[in-house]
């Protein structure tokens, strides 16, 4: 891959204070002077939990201040008539005229892609949507050299009917990576659209293809970014290979293929969490599937450090490859509550391929959900594991292989789910189906009130005497043997007649030529 142009250095002071949130997001204020004074700290910082979120309010605030521009709402922006990077009619230059409230339209445009060759496209104004003419018609492709879009506002970035791609900032020295795809100090939200193909790399490396303060997705796609924790001499951290975010609310989109990877430089450490996800503030994920993403370390797929509910959702096929987690990694002080979803065909280096509560994790709750089919080093534990003694909440669940020292609930079923492999299933993403035998049949929950299995739509959650256990509802129930009447020797030979003559008639319209037609009497 090409050496990208330094983005910092075309815009120092923005991406420095971000550099420097980050850090003192992340880190005690004396690791955050390590960094910027060009000495990278051990991973895991000190104090790193999310808590500590002051001064990066402080510093994201000043962002804010030094780059938003103030605009009046409503301002019209024109419609973008030019595929090119730069000049008049294109991208670039309607997002610079923009107002705060603008919908900037790229729906005209013929060309297939956007190719941007003079770095990111810089949004200073709150709020902005970019509207597209459908995901597979339109990318705009970062072209390996920067990110694509960094969002300076205070308001919300929104991305409809578009495929963000090929993203690619690289930190100097010592300092953080962040958002391969998309950067911003607040919200966004991806309507129907794709980011792909896209890696933020630096000493440590915060959202492969989004970082963002909330990350709303709908009907979206997040596959192939790679967060990349990278240094010759130092130590090396990745978080969220697909998206960090300090809190979520998503629905029915998938997380895919996405990886936190890094650099080891032994005896130095190295801390990689979240191939797919990480999020530092809690929030909701529902009728998501996340999917073979990797982490080199910790949680294969979804790192959460706040409270999260996940419902109606798949976790399947993720890797933790030297850590636990492969599914999901509930960190300290956090609970998680998983409502009826699927958790499997995940692996962990260690243990708790499904599911890994941390050290000082906080009793969670599972409902109506599998967490089944997992492998880890620790096979006994393989599918949910915890470092310290605790209470799992809820009912209705199939747990097959799980740590003793969890409390599950008295109900919890451990038999084989009998789960088919990935597939499309129908809704938006991939999902786990069962075969009519499964002892999850109508052994579910559906206390939460859900109207639709994953799936969305039609696809009901609750058909039979109860919900069926994990993320799918069997809409076609096991068909009872019924008894068939029998028939007298007479019925018998009626009935056979009967079935000749209707083939016999059968037969002949059959030979009959195209479009012909009975003679009339």
């Amino acid at each position: 891959m090409n050496q990208p142009a330094d983005p910092s250095a075309q815009r120092a002071p923005p991406l420095t204070a971000l550099a420097t949130a980050l850090a003192l997001a992340l880190g005690s204020a004396a690791s955050t002077a390590a960094i910027v004074d060009g000495t990278a700290p051990a991973w895991p910082l000190t104090g790193e939990r999310h808590a500590q979120v002051t001064p990066l309010r402080a510093q994201l605030d000043a962002l804010r201040q030094a780059r938003r521009r103030d605009a009046p709402a409503g301002t019209a922006s024109p419609a973008v008539t030019d595929c090119g990077d730069d000049g008049p009619g294109t991208l670039r230059a309607a997002v610079a005229a923009a107002g705060t409230g603008a919908v900037i339209d790229l729906t005209a445009l013929a060309c297939s892609r956007i190719t941007l060759t003079s770095g990111a496209i810089e949004i200073e104004v709150d709020d902005l949507t970019l509207r597209g003419p459908g995901r597979t018609r339109l990318t705009i492709d970062g072209n390996a050299r920067d990110r694509v879009l960094i969002h300076f506002g205070s308001g919300d970035l929104v991305v409809e009917d578009l495929t963000l791609a090929n993203g690619h900032p690289i930190a100097p020295g010592t300092r953080v990576g962040y958002g391969g795809c998309i950067a911003s100090v607040e919200n966004v939200t991806l309507t129907r659209s794709t980011v792909s193909g896209c890696t933020a790399q630096g000493v440590g490396s915060y959202g492969g293809g989004i970082l963002a303060e909330k990350l709303t997705l709908r009907a979206s796609t997040l596959s192939g970014n790679v967060a990349f924790g990278h240094h010759e001499t130092n130590s090396t951290a990745a978080y969220g290979g697909g998206a960090f975010a300090y809190a979520v609310d998503i629905q029915d989109s998938t997380i895919a293929g996405n990886s936190a990877r890094g650099t080891h430089n032994p005896p130095l450490t190295r801390w990689e969490i979240g191939g797919g996800l990480f999020v530092a503030g809690g929030g909701t994920i529902e009728r998501t599937t996340i999917e073979n993403n990797l982490s080199y370390l910790y949680a294969g797929g979804l790192a959460n450090e706040d409270d999260l509910i996940v419902r109606n959702s798949t976790i399947s096929g993720n890797v933790a490859r030297d850590g636990d987690g492969g599914g999901i990694r509930i960190r300290r002080f956090t609970a998680l509550l998983l409502e009826n979803s699927t958790v499997t065909a995940n692996q962990a280096g260690t243990g708790g391929g499904g599911i890994s509560f941390a050290r000082y994790a906080r009793p969670s709750t599972l409902r109506s959900s599998i967490v089944a089919g997992n492998t880890a080093a620790i096979a006994a534990q393989a599918d949910l594991t915890t470092f310290d003694p605790l209470p799992i909440g809820g009912s209705h669940n199939l747990i097959r292989r799980a740590s003793g020292a969890l409390q599950l609930p008295a109900d919890t079923l451990d038999t084989d789910p009998q789960l088919l492999p990935l597939a499309a299933n129908g809704g938006y993403g991939r999902t786990h189906a069962f075969t009519a035998a499964s002892p999850v049949h109508d052994r579910g929950d559906n206390s939460a009130g859900l109207v639709s299995d994953q799936r969305g739509g039609a696809w009901r959650r609750v058909v039979g005497a109860a919900a069926d256990i994990g993320a799918l509802e069997l809409q076609q129930g096991p068909v009872a043997a019924v008894a068939v009447p029998t028939l007298s020797a007479w019925a018998g030979g009626l009935l056979a007649g009967l079935l000749a003559w209707a083939g016999w008639r059968r037969r002949r319209a059959a030979d009959r030529p195209e479009g012909a037609t009975r003679p009339s009497p």
